[in-house]
């Protein structure tokens, strides 16, 4: 008996790639808080990632890739244990200017960013 592989089985407008990457969250006030995660899959829409479940995290977070320089203003839709759903709601290139608000997220991934793999 075979099964259907797991990204067949999604019940979204949209596949997520499994991945595991690098990210960090920002949140609270003046995004002053962060924690280390990992993105175990993403879409154009959402991600899931993988953080210690010690961290109460807010309705909103910002969530930087810190291999492409993107951060993604999101919505935290459910949390089981170490784990999170999100959905995105804008996203911002970090690689050129941004808006003051985002200038301690571009700063932390300036000094954290991931070279691409050659």
């Amino acid at each position: 008996m075979s099964y259907p592989n797991r990204i067949q089985m999604q019940r979204r407008a949209e596949p997520r790639m499994p991945m595991k990457i690098p990210p960090r969250l920002a949140y609270g006030q003046n995004l002053a808080r962060w924690a280390d995660c990992t993105i175990l899959d993403r879409s154009p829409s959402g991600s899931k990632v993988k953080i210690d479940a010690m961290y109460q995290l807010p309705p909103r977070v910002i969530l930087t890739d810190l291999q492409t320089g993107e951060a993604f203003e999101a919505v935290i839709k459910w949390r089981r244990g170490d784990l999170a759903g999100m959905q995105f709601e804008t996203t911002h290139d970090l690689n050129g200017d941004v808006e003051p608000r985002l200038a301690s997220v571009r700063d932390t991934w300036l000094a954290l960013r991931v070279p691409p793999r050659a």
